[in-house]
């Protein structure tokens, strides 16, 4: 799922530069990284809500909650939403629905990492079947 979420994030959003799973050596200073943090299979429903921590770096405080802002107002509140099929590493993810998408908290200022760079982060709960 977190590959489809970042492959819509990547259609809607073009400007801003998305990474799943962790920062790559190559990764652009300014990106937003989408990461998996876990799920909650409803066993009396057929749903499972996922995880997701979306964490926003740039190499100054604006860029970077720019960046963030934009996801955020992207993903806050969303409801029936189709995550496209995407293929990684000759691996398929078939589309999902999103069937609800909801924030925990707002973006929140988390310091700067060793490179000095400037992030933001939020978590979010996706709702799949």
């Amino acid at each position: 799922m977190i590959y489809n979420l970042v492959k819509y994030l990547t259609i809607e959003l073009p400007a801003i530069d998305f990474v799943a799973n962790g920062w790559r050596p190559k990764s652009p200073q300014a990106s937003v990284m989408v990461t998996e943090t876990g799920g909650d299979p409803k066993h009396w429903y057929d749903r499972t809500d996922w995880s997701v921590q979306i964490i926003s770096r740039a190499n100054n405080v604006v860029d970077s909650k720019t960046q963030i802002d934009a996801v955020y107002a992207k993903l806050k509140n969303k409801f029936s939403v189709t995550l496209p099929e995407v293929t990684v590493k000759l691996v398929v993810h078939p589309a999902v629905t999103a069937w609800q998408i909801v924030p925990i908290q707002s973006p929140s200022y988390i310091g700067a990492n060793e490179e000095n760079l400037e992030m933001f982060s939020f978590n979010l709960t996706i709702t799949t079947n």
